[in-house]
């Protein structure tokens, strides 16, 4: 069946046409916010969805031949099979793009019955990709828009369903349909999330989705693969992504940590590389268990316990701060490296929680911790391409000092003091990308000034080696944890002091790694305190944390019971005290939302309704007007009559009331306008809509 649309058709069309666009702009909404669309499919995508949004919002329609359809799809289903063998050789990402293509060719041309159930098809599986791809709350708000949009989609389907055959009645009667249906499409949808909430933490967890391994959601960083590339050229991208939570109970303070993840020390003139470390490979017990990790023997310092839960960043290595003593994750096995790397044997799930205990200590590690010979050869191996001026400005920079830790100081400051921070890179590779650094181009990122230390270390006989990970974080004021984002990766220089053992120095200049704060801190704050609840609560929810959750239930169950009445009110008052805390601090915020619901309780149905008379209007005047807009107009009228006190006594007709009103210029006009009313309405005289509405206009500029 072909139902008329926007332009023509009824309430229940209208909202039909509408409610499965939402339908198919929630579904690719879900699937962008995976982040694994290309910026062409992407671009394309969002140009059809804008253009089919424009169609509804101005009443318009693309006439386009079926002819021009049907090649389309034809072409692309013989482009399919390229794309999959020979351009990306990605099964699910070829998959992905066809699907967008054939997503925005229904988009723009659905005009059937037949046609929206293909598009309602093609909208889960826009969202079935999107579940298989993203690990992200994003990807619940589309799940409930799609899910608010469906109910409505087949809501109304059915009443136009069950409408076919039966006579219209032409009246008024459908005034506040799209309203009410909204709203029981909202209630329904807010029982289906409750139901499907409860079923999720109640129904057991024998075993992880089937399909969770299919696809990966690894973020790849840069530096983090094994090396780093001093030869790349062009601009370093930053990213906002979440990398990691940090939680460090029972410190008020903001630690700059460093999270380690990887150590290098060989270097061939232009890429550091990790090879020739020995590694130990421990089996966590039970999965689950604490145990020593034997990387610098004695520890001193001060002891912090922290927890960590880390998605998936293209490596398995566990990124840990200070000098680790004890470690619970449930990985099954870990290896750690001689150089203090920690990775997993096997590969990290999409978040993965530990807890790490360590030691802080700024001296270093452990003094009395030696180096084999081979393990010295390789972390004072300097290549013989390396520009001889190296070695003159370390030696310049250092001084006449003699002591390791005071001459790698002297270098650091050397550097900071001299040379500038920029994520831009050179324009062109360089053989020696360090010479063209300290002597030329003289300033660069992370990775230069952590090259330049190690190599001028090294020529003054330090053991050196760079190290990659993420220095600091920002607090969440809300559930207390640290976010790590990708823009906080660093790299930093690790020397081996005598009397100290390794110890970490940054060569970076501290201004570059100041982080500005967004006016948005307080929307960001709480969009990642509710992402940290989705990476919990569901994408961690298994078996174990199933029982854990029944016994807390349980324990709460009987303490609720044995609690005693003075706990009780306790209890009362210390929430009550959180609450005016919390009051206060936000007053301002409050106060601002609270004056602008109140305007927009006041002035917004006035504006709702001055903005769908504009809508009407437009429409009218291009000459697509139907008999329910006859109705919506004589309602009009009759408003700006009573305004001037007239009202019409509801048993009279409309023509009835136009005659029998006192002989004036309004009675001619009441009763033009009642003529043209009719023609409209029992006649479908399209052109009488324009007359209606300019008589409406003179009698309101009368009155």
């Amino acid at each position: 069946m072909v139902w008329r649309g926007f332009v023509k058709g009824t309430a229940a069309d209208r909202l039909f046409e509408r409610s499965l666009v939402g339908l198919l702009v929630s579904g690719f909404l879900a699937l962008a916010s995976t982040g694994e669309l290309s910026p062409v499919v992407l671009g394309l995508s969002a140009a059809g969805f804008t253009a089919r949004i424009w169609l509804l919002i101005f009443q318009r329609t693309i006439p386009l031949p079926a002819l021009l359809i049907n090649t389309s799809v034809i072409l692309y289903a013989g482009f399919y099979p390229l794309d999959f063998t020979y351009l990306s050789g990605d099964f699910l990402g070829s998959t992905v793009r066809m699907i967008c293509f054939l997503t925005v060719v229904k988009g723009l041309t659905f005009r059937t019955d037949r046609d929206a159930y293909y598009t309602v098809l093609i909208g889960f599986t826009q969202l079935l990709a999107a579940a298989l791809l993203s690990a992200s709350l994003f990807f619940f708000v589309f799940l409930a828009v799609f899910l608010f949009c469906g109910v409505t989609t087949f809501s109304v389907w059915e009443i136009r369903r069950g409408g076919r055959g039966a006579r219209p009645a032409i009246h008024g009667q459908t005034k506040g349909f799209h309203r009410r249906l909204l709203a029981v499409s909202l209630v329904s949808s807010l029982g289906i999330l409750s139901l499907t909430i409860g079923l999720f933490f109640v129904l057991p967890r024998t075993a992880r989705a089937a399909l969770q391994n299919l696809v990966s959601n690894k973020f790849h960083l840069p530096g983090f693969g094994g090396e780093v590339d001093l030869r790349k050229i062009g601009q370093i991208q930053t990213s906002s992504r979440t990398i990691m939570y940090v939680r460090i109970p029972d410190r008020g303070e903001v630690l700059n940590l460093r999270w380690r993840g990887s150590a290098m020390s060989r270097f061939d003139g232009q890429r550091w590389t990790t090879s020739g470390d020995s590694a130990e490979t421990i089996r966590l017990r039970y999965g689950n268990t604490s145990i020593p990790i034997r990387t610098h023997g004695g520890r001193k310092g001060m002891r912090v316990e922290y927890e960590v839960q880390l998605t998936e960043t293209g490596m398995n290595a566990l990124f840990v701060a200070g000098i680790p003593e004890l470690l619970t994750a449930n990985v099954g096995s870990i290896a750690v490296l001689s150089n203090g790397t920690i990775r997993t044997l096997s590969d990290l799930p999409a978040v993965l929680r530990y807890s790490v205990t360590s030691f802080f200590d700024e001296s270093g590690g452990d003094g009395t911790a030696l180096l084999t010979r081979d393990e010295l050869r390789r972390v004072l191996e300097v290549p013989r391409s390396v520009d001889p001026r190296i070695f003159e400005l370390a030696q310049r920079a250092a001084g006449t000092e003699n002591n390791p830790g005071l001459q790698a100081r002297r270098l650091v400051d050397y550097l900071q003091r001299n040379y500038g921070y920029t994520l831009e890179l050179p324009e062109n590779g360089r053989a020696d990308p360090i010479g063209h650094f300290l002597f030329e181009r003289k300033q660069g990122h992370c990775e230069y000034f952590a090259s330049s230390l190690a190599l001028m270390l090294r020529s003054l006989g330090i053991p050196s080696r760079v190290v990659t990970g993420f220095q600091g974080g920002t607090l969440n004021p809300i559930n207390g944890w640290y976010t790590v984002r990708a823009s906080d990766a660093h790299s930093w220089v690790e020397a081996f002091i005598p009397g100290n053992g390794w110890t970490a120095f940054d060569a970076t200049p501290a201004t570059a790694r100041l982080q500005s704060v967004s006016v948005f801190a307080r929307v960001t704050h709480l969009i990642e305190a509710a992402d940290l609840f989705w990476q919990d609560w569901v994408l961690q929810y298994d078996l174990e944390r199933q029982f854990k959750l029944a016994n807390q239930i349980e324990q709460s169950r009987f303490g609720t019971r044995t609690r005693s009445a003075m706990g009780f009110f306790e209890s009362i008052q210390e929430t009550a005290a959180a609450a005016a805390l919390w009051l206060t601090a936000n007053f301002v915020i409050l106060a601002g939302l609270g004056v602008i619901g109140m305007l927009g309780w006041v002035v917004g149905p006035r504006v709702g309704r001055r903005w769908r008379e504009r809508r009407q209007r437009s429409r009218l005047v291009a000459g697509r007007a139907d008999a329910n807009d006859a109705t919506l107009l004589y309602r009009q009228l009759l408003e700006t009559l009573e305004q001037n006190q007239i009202r019409k006594p509801s048993w009279f007709t409309p023509m009835e009331f136009a005659e029998k009103l006192p002989a004036s210029e309004l009675s001619a006009r009441v009763a033009e306008f009642t003529r043209a009313y009719n023609r409209l309405r029992y006649g479908n005289d399209a052109a009488a809509a324009g007359e209606m509405l300019a008589i409406y206009d003179r009698i309101r500029g009368a009155g």
